[in-house]
């Protein structure tokens, strides 16, 4: 299954590389519930989605990202109705009455509970704004219509193949074995046991002329980055095999100097301009005849 939410950092593109450092019979584990799975980072829930693991565990600090996905899990019907009225209202509107009105449904996000109507509200306005960003200098900020917004053939996020996604998703989180926690990735780490798989798709530390938060007052410096390390220590010696992504800058490659560090080709649309990410590996899961990626 793909992704349902527009989330900076979104990996469904780079899957392939994702699924080249993991070992097939790990995969195999992963899927037939020999092993549980664990995500620390959630966001898009890309990796967790594509490979559907039998037994899991997954966690964000985002408050709403949560709410999103047991909002899903709970009633995605509920979901899928606030998406159809919005599309007939908004579908009709001048860009600029549509701007005005994205603006006002952005700055109420703040203010309503946690329950599926701000779920459906925070997931429009994802799908709406520029770049997917609407955390700016930790305000809910809309800053403008995506560039293709007027063009009708863009709204996938209103027609009946995203509605049946939802409901898709819905069915595999409740017949499944799994946990969804707002907690502290460090928490969630501690509940790892040996032979369990991770995966960690953390913010990233890094230098940028953009101002969106991926979540309110976050402090990702070189301390995260050690902390972070730590944890991973930790899990090498509990013998549980995981693998990472991160930004390639030399202050985390000399942070992460200890693992197995390789590089994949991303495209970055706010600079319109391709780089490198790097994938980090737990030392204990190298099966070198399965993975082909550029080492660093």
């Amino acid at each position: 299954m793909k992704t349902f939410i527009r989330w900076q950092g979104n990996k469904s593109k780079y899957l392939k590389h994702l699924k080249k450092v993991i070992p097939n019979d790990i995969i195999q584990d992963i899927e037939d519930g020999n092993i549980t799975y664990i995500e620390p980072f959630l966001g898009s829930g890309a990796l967790f989605l594509d490979l559907q693991p039998e037994r899991w565990i997954i966690t964000d600090i985002n408050k709403d990202n949560i709410n999103i996905w047991k909002s899903i899990k709970e009633n995605p019907y509920k979901i899928i109705s606030e998406f159809k009225k919005f599309g007939k209202s908004f579908k009709i509107k001048t860009r600029e009455n549509k701007i005005k009105f994205c603006k006002e449904k952005t700055k109420e996000i703040d203010k309503l509970p946690y329950n599926f109507n701000r779920a459906s509200q925070f997931l429009l306005m994802k799908f709406c704004v520029y770049m997917g960003n609407i955390i700016v200098n930790n305000k809910f900020v809309f800053n403008g219509l995506d560039l293709n917004i007027d063009n009708l053939n863009t709204y996938s996020f209103l027609k009946q193949k995203y509605y049946d996604l939802l409901k898709q998703i819905s069915e595999y989180l409740n017949e499944s074995n799994g946990k969804i926690y707002n907690k502290d990735y460090k928490l969630i780490l501690s509940k790892a046991k040996k032979g369990d798989f991770v995966f960690l798709d953390p913010p990233y530390f890094e230098k940028h002329s953009y101002q969106f938060n991926y979540n309110k007052d976050e402090t990702i410096d070189l301390k995260f980055l050690k902390d972070l390390k730590t944890e991973l220590i930790n899990l090498d010696k509990k013998g549980i095999k995981w693998i990472m992504t991160y930004a390639n800058t030399e202050e985390v490659k000399d942070v992460f100097k200890s693992f197995i560090i390789k590089k994949f080709k991303v495209f970055r649309r706010a600079s319109m301009k391709s780089t490198y990410e790097l994938i980090i590996l737990s030392n204990t899961l190298i099966d070198s005849a399965n993975i082909d990626i550029d080492e660093i």
